[in-house]
């Protein structure tokens, strides 16, 4: 009967990690996600385990019956439990004041702010904490089922706490949320308790009568004659090594949590800054710990010299934790592997993840979970004292654990880095094997011991020693998006691939990384890449000037008196970007300060916003700010990472979006940044469902022709758009000049970005389920379409690509379409920015709405419009036989021949025959040729060098075939506006027909038609 405690203990450990997962969370949502922020609350909860352990051990031999209190405690657990989402509610009521008038002392806000943690946890943690002791007395005082039974209870517990783990993040608050995962376990504890309560005068009965210790055994130690049942006792301790022991237990309570801490960040950047990522490492640890604690009970009552064991237990930690040197950076490479080779589910994936996690935190972990049970073997000499020395070692443990979290985290990754922290971790575990190794031979001398413990450490030090270095460019490659591993890395190219790591630095809350590939500059967080100096810009660049931009089309606004903040500073060219427009004020809230000394090596494309005298940066959580600055904004800009980063869904839920509503200032404008790439539409109908519950007026804007990268606008007042466009932000010297950076040359062209207007996001998001902080839909369901990415990806391809109309701007525009001051100019400005946009279907519409499409002569950019959709429409081969129609030219052959059926092949293979191609390809008509043939075999990459490399040709430019040619290689690799000036060229020209020539071509083979 006595094996119900262990299931008890089992379903302990089991809800109390799901509360401190749950309370967490909760609290987060008040104090935000700094790292001080979360160590505030992990230290609050480990020091009320701490003091719960210290008060339950010396409360277990005052009561009668331990396991009776053990079941009162746990029903108070739930109660208790039940009561915290009250407390809570409460807590941003007094963490306002708190916020504003002690931010600025970083040391005493952070002591407020964990009394007010403590506060709220005390009461739970610390009768979470009592249960060990309790019962493990309860165990003591029945001799014959004590062998073995600390080492049963604490795997027990630790098993129940792995199993928390793993189905909290993976499949509780996935499905259930916070507040119903919370109630749960409210009855989940309070049936414990009962049934403990019910049952426990039933499991005394059942403990036979021989098992209970004669009251004459109350006062002796134990006999150091073998006792029944094979048991050794152990060499009772002197005073100054019983001290000596806690205190290196302590210690390895610190280098355990720190190991956790180092592991975690080390397995985030290679798997993923993902809930699951964290979930993954934390529940490898702890099964090797219950597994650690279940193995060594089975033989501790037998362990004669614990000090000895627990010596060779923290040479054995050291040395399988120098496994993370030979495995870490090639994690990578695993992934790239498994990320190539079919994936039927993401579970397959998330299996093989743990495999990988379990390589390097297996060892090391099931050797720490046997280290409990050794120390409660050696400091444990008197039975009737087991609780509170139990009590007394846990406590010690949990405090170094304390130390070890809020250590490794601020103070010795930050000063040594990962790599030289996990070696200090190392060095640390084999000199207390030193120490201990040590002190068991000065009180006993023994030669085979003090030759195993030499070899263990010789061992331990020889795998440090020769060690290498953990490659860190290769452990930051990224491998955890399959995108890479399938559509960018061949197999070469990804063994081949060695940027030049050009920052590096373990931060706060990420590692953050600057590479150099290629002559481009990218930053990366925990491996993730967050910004670079190429592609990237636009989206930059727009994020943090569209709100301006569209704030100014409202006529009452007054210009060059904002006040913004942006939340998130990565490159900075966002808030350089931003400091472009004559603001007032721009508040920066960055949450890692390695960010901003990363942003160093982008101040050749971010304007140095970090002189600029109205910006102010501000290390914080951005949300946190938000949500308790009492400051409010005429312009809020957010540009946080992918919001299936954990934590980073924070910024992506209706509460945040509705508290940046009240942030804003009448007429205010919030841009959010949001990617359609890596995600399924779902999780994308989310997010619009979501902004749109929170803003009465919304659009969604693309950075570029097509793009994946998305600018919500919302404000509290119907965003402007008249037939001037955005004139009066195109006036300042300083915005056109930005927004001409990235290839605007004209206001106009900002109507065109538009993906979705408010009412097809409104038809589009219908029936979505809000992203919300309790159910975290984002941070749970994001992380999945990593893998299948595809998904999304061929979904908004088909919607770009479909024919069909899509953000419309007609239903937004002011006086539409009758107003008079649409002229023909002004309706030709709006079709070209349309058609810039890769919207050629719109432009049709457009023209033919306002009875332009045939009305040539009106002006001349209606006219050069007209022209494009023209020659956009006209046929390539004819084109090309009568620019190559001479028969005595010698390129005529093979102009003909690559425009037959299979003929292109051909061709290219004739024209590297007699010349191989340049990089940049062949010089003169030779090249059009050549560029043809490249674009009907599908090489459209090709065929665009090579027009390239052609354009200042002016004998090559002025033939009928290359305009065309040009215009449709640009529009389907999505440089339109390339495109538009190479098809403004061909007006005019004939399109006479052929009448052997084979079917017109307008789109590569294998391409969709724009």
């Amino acid at each position: 009967m006595h094996r119900l405690v262990y299931i008890f203990f089992l379903f302990s450990g089991f809800s109390s990690l799901v509360f401190e997962v749950i309370w967490a969370r909760m609290l987060q949502q008040v104090f935000g996600t700094t790292s001080f922020a979360i160590s505030t609350l992990l230290t609050a909860f480990m020091a009320g385990l701490a003091l719960g352990s210290v008060l339950g051990g010396r409360l277990a031999r005052r009561v009668g019956n331990q396991l009776k209190l053990y079941g009162i405690l746990e029903g108070s657990i739930g109660l208790y439990a039940l009561l915290v989402p009250l407390l809570l509610g409460v807590l941003p009521a007094l963490y306002a004041p708190l916020f504003e008038r002690f931010m600025s002392d970083f040391y005493l806000f952070s002591l407020l702010r964990f009394v007010a943690v403590f506060a709220v946890l005390v009461i739970p943690t610390t009768l979470m904490g009592a249960t060990l002791p309790l019962v493990s007395q309860w165990l003591a005082d029945r001799r014959r089922i004590f062998h073995g039974s600390i080492g049963l209870l604490y795997g027990a517990n630790t098993l129940g706490a792995c199993l928390g783990c793993f189905l909290a993040g993976f499949v509780l608050l996935p499905s259930f949320g916070l507040q119903a995962t919370n109630l749960i376990f409210v009855a989940v504890n309070l049936a414990l308790g009962a049934t403990v309560l019910a049952s426990f005068k039933m499991i005394e009965e059942g403990v036979s009568a021989e098992a209970l210790l004669d009251a004459d055994d109350d006062d002796r130690e134990l006999d150091p004659a073998p006792a029944p049942g094979g048991e050794v006792p152990a060499a009772a301790l002197p005073g100054w090594a019983l001290r000596l022991t806690l205190i290196l237990f302590g210690l390895s309570g610190v280098v355990a949590m720190s190991y956790q801490v180092l592991w975690t960040r080390a397995y985030v950047i290679t798997l993923g800054s993902s809930t699951y990522s964290f979930t993954l490492v934390l529940t490898a640890i702890l099964i090797a710990i219950a597994l650690g604690s279940v193995v060594i009970a089975r033989v501790i009552d037998r362990v004669r010299r614990p000090i000895f064991v627990f010596a060779m237990l923290q040479a054995l930690v050291a040395s399988s934790a120098t496994v993370g040197f030979y495995v870490l950076d090639r994690i990578p490479g695993f992934l790239y592997d498994r990320a190539r080779e079919t994936i039927t589910s993401v579970g397959e994936i998330y299996a093989y993840q743990f495999g990988l996690v379990a390589l390097v935190v297996f060892l090391p972990s099931l050797f720490q979970g046997m280290s409990f049970p050794v120390v409660v073997r050696a400091v444990n000499a008197r039975v009737e004292q087991t609780g509170e020395e139990v009590g007394t070692a846990y406590a010690f443990n949990t405090a170094g654990s304390i130390v070890g979290s809020f250590a490794a985290g601020f103070i010795i990754m930050p000063w040594l880095g990962m790599q030289k922290a996990i070696a200090a971790m190392i060095l640390i575990n084999l000199g207390a094997a030193v120490i201990l190794a040590a002190m068991e031979l000065y009180q006993h001398r023994h030669g085979p011991r003090a030759l195993a413990m030499a070899l263990a450490l010789g061992v331990g030090l020889t795998l440090f020693v020769v060690a290498p270095p953990i490659d860190r460019a290769r452990l930051s490659a990224g491998m955890f998006r399959v995108h890479l591993a399938r559509e960018v890395y061949s197999p070469t190219s990804f063994e081949t691939s060695t940027p030049e790591l050009l920052y590096y630095e373990d931060g706060l809350t990420a590692t953050t990384s600057v590479e150099r590939r290629g002559g481009g500059v990218a930053l990366k967080a925990n491996g993730k890449p967050e910004a670079s100096d190429g592609a990237d810009m636009d989206t930059q660049i727009l994020v943090g000037l569209l709100p301006f931009v569209a704030r100014s089309a409202f006529d009452d606004v007054t210009i060059g008196q904002e006040e913004a903040a942006m939340v998130g500073f990565g490159s900075g060219v966002t808030a350089g970007a931003s400091l472009q427009w004559p603001l007032e004020r721009l508040e920066v809230v960055e949450i890692e300060a390695t960010m901003v000394e990363a942003s160093r090596f982008f101040e050749h494309v971010n304007h140095r916003p970090l002189d600029d005298p109205r910006h102010v940066l501000i290390e914080s959580d951005g949300r946190n700010y938000l949500e308790y600055t009492p400051r409010t904004y005429d312009v809020i800009v957010s540009e946080p990472s992918n919001p299936w980063i954990a934590g980073v869904s924070a910024l992506f839920t209706v509460e945040y979006f509705e508290r940046v509503r009240q942030k804003l200032n009448p007429g205010g404008v919030y841009g959010q940044w949001v990617q359609l790439y890596e995600l399924h539409p779902d999780n994308v109908r989310r997010v619009f469902a979501t902004f749109l519950a929170a803003f009465p007026h919304v659009h969604a804007f693309s950075s570029k022709a097509k793009s994946t990268d998305l600018i919500l606008i919302g404000s509290d007042r119907p965003l402007a758009f008249p037939p001037e466009g955005f004139e009066r932000a195109w006036s300042i010297d300083s915005v056109r000049a930005e927004l001409e950076r990235v290839g605007i040359e004209d206001i106009t062209e900002l109507y065109g970005l538009m993906f979705m207007n408010q009412a097809e996001m409104e038809a589009f998001a219908a029936g979505a389920e809000l992203n919300t902080d309790d159910n975290g839909l984002l941070e749970f369901n994001a992380p999945h379409d990593l893998i299948f990415y595809s998904i999304g990806e061929l979904f908004f391809s088909t919607h770009y690509f479909s024919g069909e109309i899509y953000g419309d701007i007609r239903p937004y525009l002011e006086g539409w379409p009758d107003d008079g001051r649409w002229t023909a100019q002004r309706v030709a400005e709006l079709g070209r920015a349309a058609w810039v946009a890769g919207k050629p279907e719109l432009t049709e519409a457009i023209l033919r709405e306002q009875n332009l499409r045939e009305a040539r002569g009106r002006n001349d950019e209606l006219d050069e419009l007209l022209n494009v959709l023209e020659a956009d429409s006209r046929a390539i081969v004819p084109a090309a036989r009568r620019t190559f129609a001479n028969p005595t030219d010698p390129l005529a052959e093979l102009a003909r021949r690559a425009s037959d059926d299979e003929g292109a092949e051909a061709v290219l293979e004739a024209l590297y025959a007699r010349e191989k191609a340049p990089r940049q390809g062949y010089s003169g008509r030779r090249g059009l040729v050549h560029a043809l043939a490249l674009m009907l075999s599908g090489d459209l990459k090709g065929a665009a060098r090579q027009l390239d490399h052609l354009r200042d040709d002016a004998n090559v430019t002025a033939t009928e075939l290359y305009p065309l040619l040009a215009g449709q290689v640009y529009t389907t690799r999505r440089r339109y506006r390339e495109a538009y000036q190479a098809l403004a060229g061909a007006a005019g020209q004939p399109d006479l027909p052929i009448s052997d020539a084979p079917p017109q071509v307008n789109a590569a083979p294998g391409q969709p038609s724009p």
